[in-house]
């Protein structure tokens, strides 16, 4: 069979200042074991080595596409571009630091040419801190395996989506259906919810995916500049309420009935006065909670309320220091 047989797999890579991984992440992609491949890498304004290493793979594969911006237009910007740049009947994001198995798109396009009603296949994912070789947890997509409602499957999304399946690979025409990133933080999550609306997830059961987070939690104002591109946060800048008008947004211009946008209104208002009640209670608890107790009960609450069943956890000390301690905030 030719390698146009095979139903053409845009990969984008987004990119700012990624000259330490970059070149690994490249080579990633290049042996994977599917034929038929495009790689758009957008650069935006990078001040390392990175436009010499993208220049230098674009000259000798033709399969890479390289762009670059001489401005720094943020990761929502760039990470838009390189889809609106592709032409493949699926799609992927990939990171500059990420290793994926030589296996991992032709394993999730098997699944998705199988499955033509799923909009996203991911393989589970091995998730580690930056610089630790140890495995932190490994998220999968299990809550989503079974055929559920559209109304189920957005609440699923809003409650337990493991952020790293963003990572998986896409039915393009389903993307192009949704508002893709939009000027918010945690904007790729909405986008997530936005597309459930449109079909089911589904995973490859093996782990083909290594993703690395960075050592340290964002602050706001990093996120800000990370997602927008703007040094500057304004004063009146609230995530979650712009998050939750992103959210009401999408709704409205989503492409359902009027009876299902009012369905989908209700799921994602119960799910945002649940959640500050929760976190209300939880801000009190915290407050009352004895100094030598705090670990052992905020472990527990975490695993009782708030632990994503859809992560297994492998590391339990440096889960704790990285993920339950954060979400918690009891600690300063």
């Amino acid at each position: 069979m030719s390698d146009t047989s095979y139903p053409l797999v845009s990969i984008g890579v987004p990119v700012f200042n990624g000259e330490k991984s970059l070149e690994n992440a490249i080579e990633c992609l290049l042996e994977q074991d599917y034929p038929n491949l495009e790689i758009i890498i957008s650069d935006n304004a990078s001040t390392d080595a990175t436009q010499n290493i993208c220049e230098k793979y674009s000259r000798n594969e033709s399969r890479i596409k390289y762009f670059r911006t001489e401005e720094n237009l943020g990761a929502i910007w760039n990470f838009n571009h390189v889809f609106e740049l592709s032409t493949g009947k699926y799609f992927m994001w990939a990171a500059h630091d990420d290793l994926r198995e030589s296996s991992f798109v032709s394993s999730c396009v098997d699944k998705l040419e199988q499955h033509p009603d799923a909009v996203l296949c991911q393989a589970h994912t091995a998730n580690y801190i930056e610089g630790n070789d140890e495995v932190l947890y490994v998220a999968n997509l299990d809550s989503f395996d079974n055929e559920i409602s559209l109304s189920e499957r957005y609440r699923e999304t809003l409650k337990c989506f493991p952020a790293t399946a963003i990572y998986g690979v896409y039915r393009s025409s389903a993307v192009h259906k949704t508002q893709l990133y939009q000027n918010c933080i945690a904007t790729d999550l909405a986008f997530i919810q936005e597309l459930s609306m449109y079909g089911q997830f589904i995973q490859v059961p093996r782990v083909l995916f290594k993703y690395y987070a960075r050592k340290e939690w964002n602050t706001v104002e990093q996120d800000f500049y990370f997602f927008i591109g703007k040094k500057y946060k304004p004063w009146w800048y609230l995530p979650f309420v712009v998050l939750f008008f992103n959210h009401w947004n999408r709704i409205a211009s989503s492409q359902n009935s009027i009876r299902t946008k009012i369905l989908l209104f209700g799921v994602l208002v119960n799910h945002e006065i649940s959640r500050i009640a929760f976190r209300a209670t939880l801000k009190f608890t915290g407050l009352i909670c004895p100094g030598n107790m705090k670990e052992s009960m905020g472990h527990a609450i975490y695993m009782r309320w708030m632990h994503n069943p859809n992560i297994k956890i492998v590391n339990t000390g440096l889960y704790m220091e990285r993920v339950i301690k954060p979400m918690l905030r009891w600690w300063a």
